[in-house]
């Protein structure tokens, strides 16, 4: 079995590699917790609950953020516009031993807590063999 450590130093290569989601909108962190614990932290300020998706394709976490585009009417008349509020899809690579905990929307931040599950917190399944 891969540690903590391991998975955990493999996430923070790839985000200096910068692989997908990361060095990219929206700005994200991934937070040591404890031993087996971590959490993803998304920037998305403007964004509502409903506009956000946290979905699990097979070792993949992905979160997706949809705006509609503005009308003139909507879009005012900044003179600057630094706070971004645009669609995203970002993906974090994670390993068959990590559990999605819950996600969490406070304060413009999508937290996302995550568990690393050991070897042997995992069942063991009994096959039954047959006489033929």
């Amino acid at each position: 079995m891969v540690g903590f450590d391991d998975v955990f130093n493999n996430l923070v290569e790839k985000w200096e590699d910068g692989f997908d989601g990361f060095h990219e909108y929206p700005a994200s962190n991934i937070k040591k917790i404890d031993e087996n614990h971590y959490r993803i932290e998304v920037a998305v300020a403007g964004f509502k609950k409903d506009e956000l998706a946290v979905e699990l394709e097979g070792e993949a976490l992905i979160i997706t953020g949809s705006k509609r585009e503005e009308t003139s009417e909507e879009k005012g008349d900044y003179l600057q516009r630094g706070i971004k509020s645009r669609s995203f899809r970002q993906s974090f690579q994670l390993t068959e031993h990590d559990k999605i905990l819950d996600s969490t929307l406070h304060n413009g931040i999508l937290e996302i807590n995550i568990k690393r599950e050991s070897q042997s917190m995992k069942k063991t399944l009994g096959i039954p063999i047959k006489e033929a």
